[in-house]
């Protein structure tokens, strides 16, 4: 049986990757700030920006499984505000969570990992697509990107795999925050049917699905890449 460890996994994008990976016969290491539950799994609650709490949980993994062959690296937050308005503390908490953990997993996992495991990190159009006011999320998926492309150029030789799903906008997660804040919700899908050339945001199952080819033995040849599963709206711009 293979085994994934996923980080974010108590998010809606992050509980569709667990649930997606469960259903295809992985055994499961869901880390995440709050318990994810997952039947089967084992989850850890912890501050996936703290260096000790991360080691600690990979080396609780590795009491219990002798590889790792999977490490989807799902967990992230967002903030609003323009440059001149937003705080320090969280530019650096954007950058820790986003791009920090994932630093902090890879480290700890490969280790753990040999000839044909997967490393795979959530990346987003808003790497390439800036929007207003949220300078420091599209600053950090364009670093996810390059934090990939590295990796992959130092664990290659040993024949692991690391690449990047970049969705479009998805309806879970983020999307869900702003439509409990937004006076008509239906502006947001209309924006969505816009911005998209299949005239819809993506469901969580769909960035999963990605992810799991990505780590699959059927993307074996496939390394330093960022799958766009954006229903187009790159072609848009």
């Amino acid at each position: 049986m293979p085994r994934a460890v996923i980080t974010g996994a108590a998010g809606g994008i992050g509980g569709a990757v667990a649930r997606t990976f469960a259903a295809a016969g992985y055994e499961l290491a869901l880390l995440d700030l709050s318990k994810a539950e997952q039947p089967g799994a084992e989850s850890i609650a912890l501050d996936l920006t703290d260096p000790e709490a991360v080691a600690e949980a990979f080396e609780r993994i590795a009491r219990r499984w002798d590889r790792i062959d999977a490490l989807i690296n799902v967990a992230g937050i967002n903030h609003r505000a323009p440059v001149r308005e937003m705080a320090v503390a969280d530019w650096d908490r954007m950058m820790d969570v986003n791009v920090g953990h994932m630093f902090l997993t890879a480290k700890n996992a490969v280790s753990h990992m040999g000839e044909g495991a997967a490393i795979v990190n959530m990346a987003s159009i808003s790497g390439h697509v800036a929007t207003p006011d949220y300078p420091a999320y599209v600053t950090t998926k364009a670093a996810v990107e390059s934090f990939t492309f590295a990796l992959s150029q130092e664990v290659g030789d040993r024949g692991i795999r690391v690449n990047a799903v970049a969705p479009g906008w998805v309806n879970a997660g983020f999307t869900d925050a702003a439509l409990s804040e937004a006076e008509n919700p239906q502006d947001i899908f209309d924006a969505a049917r816009e911005a998209h050339l299949l005239g819809r945001m993506a469901e969580p199952e769909e960035v999963a699905d990605a992810a799991l080819w990505l780590a699959s033995p059927e993307a074996s040849f496939v390394t330093g890449q960022t799958l766009f599963v954006d229903g187009g709206l790159m072609r848009k711009h």
